[in-house]
Protein backbone atom coordinates (compact mmCIF):
# COMPACT_ATOMS: atom_id res chain seq x y z
CA UNK A 1 0.00 0.00 0.00
CA UNK A 2 1.49 3.17 -0.89
CA UNK A 3 0.68 6.83 0.53
CA UNK A 4 -1.91 8.68 -1.30
CA UNK A 5 -2.20 9.44 -5.42
CA UNK A 6 0.68 11.75 -6.14
CA UNK A 7 0.43 15.25 -8.40
CA UNK A 8 3.62 14.11 -10.64
CA UNK A 9 1.03 10.54 -11.34
CA UNK A 10 2.53 9.47 -14.92
CA UNK A 11 -0.33 7.33 -15.86
CA UNK A 12 -3.28 10.17 -14.47
CA UNK A 13 -1.44 12.28 -17.11
CA UNK A 14 -1.36 10.43 -19.56
CA UNK A 15 -4.62 9.42 -19.09
CA UNK A 16 -5.68 13.15 -18.79
CA UNK A 17 -3.81 13.86 -22.46
CA UNK A 18 -5.68 11.11 -23.87
CA UNK A 19 -9.12 12.16 -22.83
CA UNK A 20 -8.41 15.82 -24.10
CA UNK A 21 -4.99 16.55 -25.79
CA UNK A 22 -5.61 20.30 -26.41
CA UNK A 23 -3.15 22.40 -24.98
CA UNK A 24 -2.78 26.60 -24.39
CA UNK A 25 0.89 25.93 -24.15
CA UNK A 26 3.36 23.25 -24.93
CA UNK A 27 6.74 23.51 -23.16
CA UNK A 28 9.35 21.62 -24.89
CA UNK A 29 12.60 21.10 -22.60
CA UNK A 30 12.67 20.23 -18.95
CA UNK A 31 15.72 22.05 -17.95
CA UNK A 32 15.35 24.46 -15.06
CA UNK A 33 14.36 26.95 -17.84
CA UNK A 34 11.47 24.94 -19.07
CA UNK A 35 10.48 23.64 -15.39
CA UNK A 36 10.73 27.53 -14.31
CA UNK A 37 8.46 28.86 -17.93
CA UNK A 38 6.00 25.59 -17.43
CA UNK A 39 5.07 26.35 -13.49
CA UNK A 40 5.19 30.05 -14.57
CA UNK A 41 2.44 29.69 -16.91
CA UNK A 42 0.11 26.94 -15.26
CA UNK A 43 0.30 29.70 -12.36
CA UNK A 44 -1.51 32.15 -14.81
CA UNK A 45 -4.33 29.83 -15.34
CA UNK A 46 -3.24 28.29 -18.58
CA UNK A 47 -3.00 24.44 -19.51
CA UNK A 48 0.14 23.26 -19.89
CA UNK A 49 2.26 20.45 -20.90
CA UNK A 50 5.78 20.07 -20.43
CA UNK A 51 8.07 17.51 -22.20
CA UNK A 52 11.43 16.21 -21.91
CA UNK A 53 13.53 14.07 -23.91
CA UNK A 54 14.99 12.53 -20.77
CA UNK A 55 15.22 13.16 -17.53
CA UNK A 56 14.47 16.61 -15.82
CA UNK A 57 17.69 18.89 -15.54
CA UNK A 58 19.34 16.18 -17.45
CA UNK A 59 21.43 18.51 -19.30
CA UNK A 60 23.27 21.53 -18.34
CA UNK A 61 20.90 22.61 -15.29
CA UNK A 62 22.82 19.58 -13.85
CA UNK A 63 26.12 20.34 -14.57
CA UNK A 64 26.42 23.96 -13.89
CA UNK A 65 28.94 24.86 -10.74
CA UNK A 66 25.49 24.32 -8.33
CA UNK A 67 26.25 28.31 -6.92
CA UNK A 68 23.43 31.26 -7.47
CA UNK A 69 25.64 34.23 -8.15
CA UNK A 70 25.61 37.62 -9.33
CA UNK A 71 28.17 37.52 -11.59
CA UNK A 72 30.88 39.62 -10.16
CA UNK A 73 33.62 38.79 -12.68
CA UNK A 74 31.19 40.39 -15.16
CA UNK A 75 31.44 43.94 -13.71
CA UNK A 76 34.96 44.50 -14.91
CA UNK A 77 33.61 44.32 -18.64
CA UNK A 78 31.29 46.45 -17.33
CA UNK A 79 27.94 44.20 -17.48
CA UNK A 80 25.84 46.05 -14.72
CA UNK A 81 22.73 45.32 -15.46
CA UNK A 82 23.23 41.36 -15.99
CA UNK A 83 24.99 41.64 -12.80
CA UNK A 84 22.30 43.47 -11.32
CA UNK A 85 19.83 41.50 -12.51
CA UNK A 86 21.32 38.06 -11.32
CA UNK A 87 22.42 39.69 -7.72
CA UNK A 88 18.17 40.27 -7.49
CA UNK A 89 17.93 37.20 -8.80
CA UNK A 90 20.09 34.92 -6.36
CA UNK A 91 18.61 37.17 -3.04
CA UNK A 92 15.04 36.19 -4.84
CA UNK A 93 16.21 32.38 -5.57
CA UNK A 94 17.88 32.34 -1.30
CA UNK A 95 14.16 33.31 -0.28
CA UNK A 96 12.44 31.20 -2.26
CA UNK A 97 14.21 28.06 -2.03
CA UNK A 98 16.23 28.15 1.48
CA UNK A 99 15.78 24.46 1.92
CA UNK A 100 18.47 24.11 -0.87
CA UNK A 101 20.27 27.40 -1.35
CA UNK A 102 22.59 28.00 1.34
CA UNK A 103 24.97 31.16 2.17
CA UNK A 104 28.51 30.57 1.12
CA UNK A 105 31.36 32.61 1.45
CA UNK A 106 33.35 32.50 -2.03
CA UNK A 107 37.16 33.54 -1.75
CA UNK A 108 39.30 34.99 -4.50
CA UNK A 109 42.88 35.02 -4.19
CA UNK A 110 44.18 37.72 -5.94
CA UNK A 111 48.52 38.43 -6.84
CA UNK A 112 49.14 42.13 -6.71
CA UNK A 113 48.29 44.75 -4.72
CA UNK A 114 47.58 47.72 -6.82
CA UNK A 115 47.17 45.60 -10.55
CA UNK A 116 45.11 46.87 -13.18
CA UNK A 117 43.94 49.97 -11.17
CA UNK A 118 44.20 52.52 -14.09
CA UNK A 119 43.22 49.91 -16.39
CA UNK A 120 39.89 48.73 -14.76
CA UNK A 121 37.86 51.15 -15.31
CA UNK A 122 38.29 52.01 -18.82
CA UNK A 123 37.76 47.88 -18.70
CA UNK A 124 34.25 48.70 -17.09
CA UNK A 125 33.39 51.58 -19.17
CA UNK A 126 33.88 49.14 -22.17
CA UNK A 127 36.61 51.89 -23.62
CA UNK A 128 39.66 48.91 -23.00
CA UNK A 129 40.03 45.19 -24.29
CA UNK A 130 41.66 43.12 -22.03
CA UNK A 131 42.03 40.17 -19.64
CA UNK A 132 44.09 39.15 -16.36
CA UNK A 133 42.72 39.75 -13.07
CA UNK A 134 43.55 43.30 -10.93
CA UNK A 135 44.69 43.17 -7.75
CA UNK A 136 43.39 43.78 -4.30
CA UNK A 137 42.91 47.37 -4.38
CA UNK A 138 40.87 47.79 -7.92
CA UNK A 139 39.12 44.40 -6.84
CA UNK A 140 37.55 45.93 -3.66
CA UNK A 141 36.03 48.60 -4.83
CA UNK A 142 34.06 46.20 -7.43
CA UNK A 143 32.86 44.26 -4.34
CA UNK A 144 31.74 47.71 -2.81
CA UNK A 145 29.77 48.33 -6.02
CA UNK A 146 28.65 44.09 -6.23
CA UNK A 147 27.13 44.69 -2.87
CA UNK A 148 25.29 48.02 -3.93
CA UNK A 149 23.45 46.08 -6.41
CA UNK A 150 21.73 44.16 -4.37
CA UNK A 151 20.06 47.31 -2.70
CA UNK A 152 18.58 47.52 0.97
CA UNK A 153 16.69 43.94 0.66
CA UNK A 154 19.98 41.70 0.48
CA UNK A 155 19.24 38.46 1.10
CA UNK A 156 23.21 37.70 1.91
CA UNK A 157 26.16 39.50 4.04
CA UNK A 158 28.59 41.63 2.43
CA UNK A 159 31.92 41.03 1.27
CA UNK A 160 34.97 41.95 2.19
CA UNK A 161 39.10 42.11 1.59
CA UNK A 162 42.19 41.40 3.21
CA UNK A 163 45.89 42.03 2.32
CA UNK A 164 49.20 40.00 3.76
CA UNK A 165 49.13 38.44 6.91
CA UNK A 166 45.69 39.55 7.30
CA UNK A 167 44.26 37.74 4.71
CA UNK A 168 46.49 34.49 5.64
CA UNK A 169 45.20 34.46 8.67
CA UNK A 170 41.13 34.45 7.27
CA UNK A 171 42.34 32.32 5.05
CA UNK A 172 45.16 30.03 6.35
CA UNK A 173 45.20 27.57 2.86
CA UNK A 174 46.48 30.63 0.61
CA UNK A 175 49.87 30.22 0.00
CA UNK A 176 52.78 32.94 0.43
CA UNK A 177 52.24 33.97 -3.25
CA UNK A 178 49.21 35.94 -2.81
CA UNK A 179 49.19 39.41 -1.79
CA UNK A 180 45.63 39.09 -0.42
CA UNK A 181 42.20 38.42 -1.51
CA UNK A 182 38.34 39.67 -1.54
CA UNK A 183 35.15 37.47 -0.67
CA UNK A 184 31.80 37.61 -1.45
CA UNK A 185 28.66 36.38 -0.12
CA UNK A 186 26.67 33.78 -2.78
CA UNK A 187 24.23 30.83 -2.75
CA UNK A 188 25.06 27.19 -2.68
CA UNK A 189 22.27 25.25 -4.74
CA UNK A 190 22.60 21.75 -2.62
CA UNK A 191 20.54 20.49 -5.14
CA UNK A 192 19.18 22.17 -8.64
CA UNK A 193 17.39 19.20 -10.36
CA UNK A 194 15.22 18.33 -7.32
CA UNK A 195 14.71 22.53 -7.72
CA UNK A 196 13.64 21.59 -11.15
CA UNK A 197 11.51 18.58 -9.93
CA UNK A 198 9.70 21.00 -7.39
CA UNK A 199 9.60 23.47 -9.77
CA UNK A 200 7.15 20.93 -12.16
CA UNK A 201 5.51 19.70 -9.24
CA UNK A 202 4.23 22.94 -8.00
CA UNK A 203 3.42 23.40 -12.24
CA UNK A 204 0.97 20.43 -12.05
CA UNK A 205 -0.52 21.31 -8.89
CA UNK A 206 -1.78 24.42 -10.04
CA UNK A 207 -3.67 24.72 -12.72
CA UNK A 208 -6.24 21.68 -13.61
CA UNK A 209 -4.96 19.14 -16.32
CA UNK A 210 -1.68 20.58 -16.39
CA UNK A 211 0.85 17.53 -17.18
CA UNK A 212 4.95 17.17 -16.92
CA UNK A 213 6.31 13.55 -19.00
CA UNK A 214 9.81 13.07 -18.88
CA UNK A 215 11.57 10.90 -20.95
CA UNK A 216 8.90 12.16 -23.87
CA UNK A 217 9.93 12.91 -26.97
CA UNK A 218 8.84 16.01 -30.01
CA UNK A 219 9.00 13.95 -32.79
CA UNK A 220 7.43 16.10 -35.25
CA UNK A 221 5.21 18.86 -35.87
CA UNK A 222 2.75 19.80 -38.70
CA UNK A 223 1.16 23.26 -37.58
CA UNK A 224 0.17 23.40 -34.30
CA UNK A 225 -0.12 19.37 -34.11
CA UNK A 226 2.68 18.00 -32.08
CA UNK A 227 3.85 14.06 -32.06
CA UNK A 228 5.27 13.45 -29.23
CA UNK A 229 6.78 9.76 -28.75
CA UNK A 230 6.91 7.82 -25.28
CA UNK A 231 10.38 7.16 -24.86
CA UNK A 232 9.50 4.42 -22.00
CA UNK A 233 6.65 2.63 -23.90
CA UNK A 234 7.80 3.80 -27.50
CA UNK A 235 4.20 4.78 -28.13
CA UNK A 236 3.51 7.81 -29.98
CA UNK A 237 0.55 10.55 -29.60
CA UNK A 238 -0.48 13.72 -30.52
CA UNK A 239 -1.24 17.17 -28.60
CA UNK A 240 -2.44 20.45 -29.83
CA UNK A 241 -0.45 23.41 -29.02
CA UNK A 242 -1.88 27.40 -29.19
CA UNK A 243 1.58 27.91 -28.67
CA UNK A 244 4.91 25.98 -28.16
CA UNK A 245 7.65 27.64 -26.02
CA UNK A 246 10.96 25.84 -27.17
CA UNK A 247 12.89 25.54 -24.17
CA UNK A 248 15.17 22.97 -25.37
CA UNK A 249 18.45 24.79 -24.33
CA UNK A 250 21.05 23.71 -25.99
CA UNK A 251 19.24 21.71 -28.50
CA UNK A 252 17.09 24.46 -29.42
CA UNK A 253 17.93 25.02 -32.63
CA UNK A 254 16.88 21.29 -33.25
CA UNK A 255 14.00 21.62 -31.93
CA UNK A 256 13.43 24.78 -33.97
CA UNK A 257 13.81 22.76 -36.89
CA UNK A 258 11.26 20.77 -36.44
CA UNK A 259 9.09 23.55 -36.95
CA UNK A 260 10.87 24.91 -39.94
CA UNK A 261 12.80 27.49 -38.43
CA UNK A 262 16.41 27.52 -40.09
CA UNK A 263 19.08 29.55 -39.11
CA UNK A 264 21.69 28.99 -35.39
CA UNK A 265 21.00 31.15 -32.66
CA UNK A 266 23.07 29.16 -29.93
CA UNK A 267 26.47 29.00 -29.43
CA UNK A 268 27.05 26.42 -27.23
CA UNK A 269 30.12 26.16 -24.36
CA UNK A 270 30.65 22.63 -23.38
CA UNK A 271 31.59 23.36 -19.20
CA UNK A 272 33.82 20.78 -17.31
CA UNK A 273 33.62 19.42 -13.37
CA UNK A 274 35.14 16.82 -11.56
CA UNK A 275 34.74 15.50 -8.33
CA UNK A 276 37.72 14.49 -6.37
CA UNK A 277 38.39 12.73 -2.98
CA UNK A 278 41.10 15.20 -1.77
CA UNK A 279 40.91 14.36 2.53
CA UNK A 280 43.95 17.26 3.35
CA UNK A 281 42.06 20.30 0.96
CA UNK A 282 38.58 19.40 2.03
CA UNK A 283 40.20 19.74 5.98
CA UNK A 284 41.77 23.45 5.16
CA UNK A 285 38.95 24.55 2.80
CA UNK A 286 36.55 23.60 5.10
CA UNK A 287 33.09 25.77 3.62
CA UNK A 288 34.87 27.93 1.88
CA UNK A 289 33.89 28.43 -1.67
CA UNK A 290 37.44 29.53 -3.91
CA UNK A 291 37.44 30.81 -7.26
CA UNK A 292 41.57 30.66 -8.56
CA UNK A 293 43.36 31.72 -11.50
CA UNK A 294 44.92 29.08 -13.39
CA UNK A 295 48.54 28.50 -14.25
CA UNK A 296 48.71 29.88 -17.35
CA UNK A 297 52.16 31.27 -18.48
CA UNK A 298 50.16 34.69 -19.68
CA UNK A 299 48.09 36.48 -16.92
CA UNK A 300 45.99 37.94 -19.48
CA UNK A 301 45.19 34.60 -20.73
CA UNK A 302 44.10 33.39 -17.82
CA UNK A 303 40.81 31.96 -16.60
CA UNK A 304 39.16 31.15 -13.13
CA UNK A 305 38.38 27.78 -11.68
CA UNK A 306 36.04 26.76 -8.62
CA UNK A 307 37.26 24.93 -5.92
CA UNK A 308 34.61 23.69 -2.79
CA UNK A 309 33.62 20.94 -0.79
CA UNK A 310 30.43 19.35 -1.18
CA UNK A 311 30.60 16.60 1.76
CA UNK A 312 33.04 14.65 3.69
CA UNK A 313 36.26 14.84 1.80
CA UNK A 314 34.88 15.45 -1.53
CA UNK A 315 35.02 18.61 -4.02
CA UNK A 316 34.00 19.90 -6.85
CA UNK A 317 36.53 21.17 -9.06
CA UNK A 318 35.81 23.12 -12.32
CA UNK A 319 35.51 24.40 -14.73
CA UNK A 320 37.01 24.33 -18.64
CA UNK A 321 35.29 26.01 -21.48
CA UNK A 322 35.14 24.77 -25.11
CA UNK A 323 33.20 25.24 -28.22
CA UNK A 324 30.24 22.33 -28.35
CA UNK A 325 27.64 23.09 -30.92
CA UNK A 326 26.26 19.34 -30.35
CA UNK A 327 25.40 18.92 -26.58
CA UNK A 328 24.88 15.32 -27.56
CA UNK A 329 28.32 15.25 -28.83
CA UNK A 330 30.06 16.63 -25.25
CA UNK A 331 32.49 14.22 -23.35
CA UNK A 332 35.22 14.76 -21.25
CA UNK A 333 38.65 14.68 -22.56
CA UNK A 334 41.86 13.58 -20.44
CA UNK A 335 43.20 17.05 -21.22
CA UNK A 336 40.64 18.52 -19.37
CA UNK A 337 41.11 16.92 -16.31
CA UNK A 338 44.90 17.72 -16.58
CA UNK A 339 44.03 20.70 -16.82
CA UNK A 340 41.79 21.15 -13.83
CA UNK A 341 44.30 19.13 -12.16
CA UNK A 342 47.74 21.18 -12.90
CA UNK A 343 45.80 24.46 -12.29
CA UNK A 344 44.68 23.10 -8.68
CA UNK A 345 48.22 22.10 -7.75
CA UNK A 346 49.10 25.80 -8.97
CA UNK A 347 46.90 27.38 -6.46
CA UNK A 348 47.24 25.05 -3.45
CA UNK A 349 50.49 23.60 -4.23
CA UNK A 350 51.55 20.33 -1.80
CA UNK A 351 48.48 18.31 -1.45
CA UNK A 352 49.16 15.70 -4.83
CA UNK A 353 46.18 15.23 -6.24
CA UNK A 354 45.81 13.25 -8.71
CA UNK A 355 43.62 11.39 -11.80
CA UNK A 356 43.35 8.49 -9.01
CA UNK A 357 41.41 10.89 -6.43
CA UNK A 358 38.62 11.56 -9.57
CA UNK A 359 35.36 9.72 -8.18
CA UNK A 360 32.82 11.33 -10.87
CA UNK A 361 32.91 13.34 -13.85
CA UNK A 362 30.05 16.46 -15.17
CA UNK A 363 29.63 17.96 -18.59
CA UNK A 364 27.20 20.00 -19.61
CA UNK A 365 26.60 22.47 -22.33
CA UNK A 366 25.76 26.39 -22.20
CA UNK A 367 23.03 26.97 -24.18
CA UNK A 368 24.36 30.57 -24.69
CA UNK A 369 23.39 33.02 -27.23
CA UNK A 370 25.24 32.52 -30.54
CA UNK A 371 28.47 34.41 -30.57
CA UNK A 372 31.18 35.03 -33.41
CA UNK A 373 33.43 35.95 -30.16
CA UNK A 374 36.14 33.88 -30.24
CA UNK A 375 36.56 34.11 -26.40
CA UNK A 376 34.33 31.50 -24.82
CA UNK A 377 34.48 33.69 -21.61
CA UNK A 378 33.61 36.86 -23.11
CA UNK A 379 30.37 35.56 -24.96
CA UNK A 380 27.14 37.04 -22.77
CA UNK A 381 25.25 35.56 -20.27
CA UNK A 382 21.90 37.29 -20.90
CA UNK A 383 19.23 35.49 -22.47
CA UNK A 384 16.70 36.21 -25.22
CA UNK A 385 12.81 35.70 -26.27
CA UNK A 386 12.74 35.23 -30.13
CA UNK A 387 9.35 34.83 -31.84
CA UNK A 388 8.87 33.02 -34.67
CA UNK A 389 6.22 32.22 -37.27
CA UNK A 390 5.98 28.61 -38.65
CA UNK A 391 3.37 28.02 -41.30
CA UNK A 392 0.19 27.00 -39.01
CA UNK A 393 2.01 27.92 -35.55
CA UNK A 394 3.22 29.66 -32.92
CA UNK A 395 6.86 29.19 -31.99
CA UNK A 396 8.48 31.40 -28.63
CA UNK A 397 12.37 30.16 -28.14
CA UNK A 398 13.94 30.84 -25.02
CA UNK A 399 18.08 30.97 -24.79
CA UNK A 400 20.68 32.19 -22.91
CA UNK A 401 21.12 33.13 -19.44
CA UNK A 402 22.33 31.94 -16.57
CA UNK A 403 21.05 29.00 -14.20
CA UNK A 404 20.60 31.87 -11.23
CA UNK A 405 18.13 33.67 -13.38
CA UNK A 406 16.12 31.11 -14.55
CA UNK A 407 13.39 32.43 -12.63
CA UNK A 408 13.56 35.68 -14.87
CA UNK A 409 13.98 34.15 -17.75
CA UNK A 410 10.68 32.01 -17.66
CA UNK A 411 8.78 35.01 -17.01
CA UNK A 412 9.69 36.49 -20.00
CA UNK A 413 8.85 33.66 -22.23
CA UNK A 414 5.79 33.04 -20.09
CA UNK A 415 4.77 36.72 -20.42
CA UNK A 416 5.53 36.37 -24.97
CA UNK A 417 3.56 33.00 -24.79
CA UNK A 418 0.84 35.57 -22.76
CA UNK A 419 0.68 38.12 -25.22
CA UNK A 420 0.76 35.43 -28.31
CA UNK A 421 -2.74 34.23 -26.39
CA UNK A 422 -4.13 37.86 -25.85
CA UNK A 423 -4.16 36.99 -21.78
CA UNK A 424 -2.83 39.22 -18.88
CA UNK A 425 -0.20 38.43 -15.97
CA UNK A 426 -2.52 37.34 -12.73
CA UNK A 427 0.20 36.22 -10.56
CA UNK A 428 4.50 37.21 -10.55
CA UNK A 429 6.67 34.64 -9.12
CA UNK A 430 9.28 36.94 -7.85
CA UNK A 431 8.17 36.13 -4.32
CA UNK A 432 6.71 32.72 -5.01
CA UNK A 433 8.38 29.73 -2.70
CA UNK A 434 9.32 26.63 -4.60
CA UNK A 435 8.28 23.42 -3.69
CA UNK A 436 9.69 22.35 -0.25
CA UNK A 437 10.64 26.28 0.35
CA UNK A 438 6.81 26.92 1.18
CA UNK A 439 6.17 27.36 4.41
CA UNK A 440 9.90 26.04 5.07
CA UNK A 441 10.66 26.53 9.12
CA UNK A 442 13.31 23.96 9.98
CA UNK A 443 13.12 23.24 13.66
CA UNK A 444 9.38 22.68 13.33
CA UNK A 445 9.46 20.66 11.12
CA UNK A 446 12.12 18.36 12.32
CA UNK A 447 10.38 18.56 15.64
CA UNK A 448 6.86 17.23 13.97
CA UNK A 449 8.71 14.32 12.09
CA UNK A 450 10.44 13.50 15.67
CA UNK A 451 7.44 13.13 17.36
CA UNK A 452 5.86 11.31 14.45
CA UNK A 453 8.81 8.29 14.98
CA UNK A 454 11.55 9.34 12.85
CA UNK A 455 15.18 9.26 14.59
CA UNK A 456 16.38 12.43 14.94
CA UNK A 457 19.15 12.12 12.81
CA UNK A 458 16.76 11.07 9.57
CA UNK A 459 14.52 14.00 10.97
CA UNK A 460 17.07 16.35 10.28
CA UNK A 461 18.53 15.30 6.74
CA UNK A 462 14.86 14.57 5.21
CA UNK A 463 14.43 18.66 6.31
CA UNK A 464 17.51 19.61 5.08
CA UNK A 465 17.00 17.79 1.33
CA UNK A 466 13.20 18.19 1.29
CA UNK A 467 12.12 21.17 3.55
CA UNK A 468 8.45 21.37 3.84
CA UNK A 469 7.83 18.53 1.93
CA UNK A 470 9.85 16.46 4.27
CA UNK A 471 6.28 14.70 6.07
CA UNK A 472 5.38 13.43 2.69
CA UNK A 473 8.55 11.48 2.33
CA UNK A 474 8.80 10.29 5.59
CA UNK A 475 5.16 8.85 4.90
CA UNK A 476 7.08 6.62 2.04
CA UNK A 477 9.73 5.54 4.61
CA UNK A 478 6.75 4.37 6.99
CA UNK A 479 5.31 2.38 4.25
CA UNK A 480 8.14 1.29 1.92
CA UNK A 481 10.67 0.99 4.62
CA UNK A 482 13.91 3.10 5.99
CA UNK A 483 16.53 0.09 5.36
CA UNK A 484 19.48 1.71 3.55
CA UNK A 485 20.17 0.93 0.02
CA UNK A 486 23.62 3.18 0.11
CA UNK A 487 26.26 2.35 1.64
CA UNK A 488 26.46 5.53 3.94
CA UNK A 489 22.14 4.97 4.47
CA UNK A 490 21.33 8.37 2.97
CA UNK A 491 19.11 6.83 0.55
CA UNK A 492 16.41 4.84 2.14
CA UNK A 493 14.14 1.80 0.20
CA UNK A 494 10.96 4.72 1.25
CA UNK A 495 12.43 7.71 -0.46
CA UNK A 496 13.50 5.61 -3.90
CA UNK A 497 9.97 4.63 -4.09
CA UNK A 498 9.04 8.42 -3.43
CA UNK A 499 11.59 9.28 -6.50
CA UNK A 500 9.70 6.60 -8.94
CA UNK A 501 6.22 6.81 -7.82
CA UNK A 502 5.82 10.75 -6.59
CA UNK A 503 8.28 12.27 -8.91
CA UNK A 504 8.69 10.31 -12.18
CA UNK A 505 12.33 9.14 -12.08
CA UNK A 506 12.51 5.99 -14.38
CA UNK A 507 15.98 4.55 -13.84
CA UNK A 508 18.57 4.19 -11.81
CA UNK A 509 20.84 7.16 -12.74
CA UNK A 510 17.38 9.45 -12.35
CA UNK A 511 17.74 8.57 -8.29
CA UNK A 512 21.37 8.45 -8.05
CA UNK A 513 22.68 11.47 -10.30
CA UNK A 514 19.14 14.06 -9.77
CA UNK A 515 17.24 12.69 -6.88
CA UNK A 516 19.73 12.16 -4.07
CA UNK A 517 23.12 13.13 -3.52
CA UNK A 518 24.83 9.87 -3.89
CA UNK A 519 26.79 11.02 -7.33
CA UNK A 520 28.59 13.10 -4.87
CA UNK A 521 29.13 10.95 -2.20
CA UNK A 522 29.15 7.14 -3.25
CA UNK A 523 31.79 5.23 -2.97
CA UNK A 524 31.10 2.43 -5.29
CA UNK A 525 28.53 3.95 -7.99
CA UNK A 526 28.14 0.91 -9.86
CA UNK A 527 27.18 -1.62 -7.09
CA UNK A 528 24.65 1.51 -5.70
CA UNK A 529 23.14 1.87 -9.27
CA UNK A 530 22.50 -2.28 -9.49
CA UNK A 531 20.98 -1.88 -5.77
CA UNK A 532 18.73 0.75 -7.01
CA UNK A 533 17.59 -0.28 -10.49
CA UNK A 534 16.56 -3.79 -8.37
CA UNK A 535 14.31 -1.35 -5.88
CA UNK A 536 12.81 0.07 -9.22
CA UNK A 537 12.33 -3.31 -10.09
CA UNK A 538 9.49 -2.85 -7.75
CA UNK A 539 7.47 -0.56 -9.07
CA UNK A 540 7.81 -0.75 -12.59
Amino acid sequence: MSPGQPTLDRSRMEAEIAADNCFDAVVVGGGITGAGTFRDLALQGLRVLLVERDDFASGASGALTRIAHGGFRYLERGDVGLVRESVIERDLLVANAPHVIRPVRVVLPLRTRLGGLLAAPFRFLKLMPGRGMPGVVPMTIGVRLYDALAGRRRALARGGAAMGAGARRLFPYLGQGFAGAIWTQEGRIHAPERIAVELVEDGVATATQSAALNYCRLAGAEGCTLTLENRLSGATFTVEARVVVNAGGAHADKVAALFGVTGRMTGGVAGIHVVIDAPSIAASLRDDLLFFEDHHADPAKRRLCVLYRLAGNRLLLGTTEFACDDPDEATIRPADEDYLLKALDAALPGHGVTKEAITGRIVGVRPLIRSKAADLTSRSRSHAVIRHDPAGAKLITIIGGKWTTFRRMAEDAADAVLAELGRARILSTAHLAIGGGRDFRRADIIRDLVAGGLDAALAERLADTYGSRASRVAEWIRKEGGEPVSADGRLTRGEVAFFARAELAATAEDIVRRRSDQFFRSDDLETLTARVADELDRWS
